[in-house]
């Protein structure tokens, strides 16, 4: 199963191999701090109540972003472990 689509990689694969470490470290940084900004956000909202309205747009904003990130991150490190 690909995750990271055709187009997508062919990009990735003309990054130099070092740099696609640093830009995926950089990229699981930013999934996992999505998946925390997601979660406090769950959490204020049980906890306070939600406000619907002023909560949706971060926790769809943070959730795309962490997507991407992720996606983006699984594709760099994928490469740089691969490639030798």
């Amino acid at each position: 199963m690909k995750i990271v689509p055709t187009g997508i990689e062919e990009q990735i694969n003309r990054v130099d191999r070092q740099r696609s470490l640093y830009i995926g470290i950089s990229a699981a940084a930013v999934a996992l701090w999505s998946a925390y900004r997601v979660i406090w956000m769950f959490y204020i909202g049980m906890t306070f109540g939600w406000f619907v309205g002023s909560m949706i747009f971060p926790i769809v904003l943070w959730g795309v972003t962490g997507t991407a990130a992720g996606v983006a991150a699984f594709g760099f490190l994928t490469r740089y472990f691969r490639q030798s």
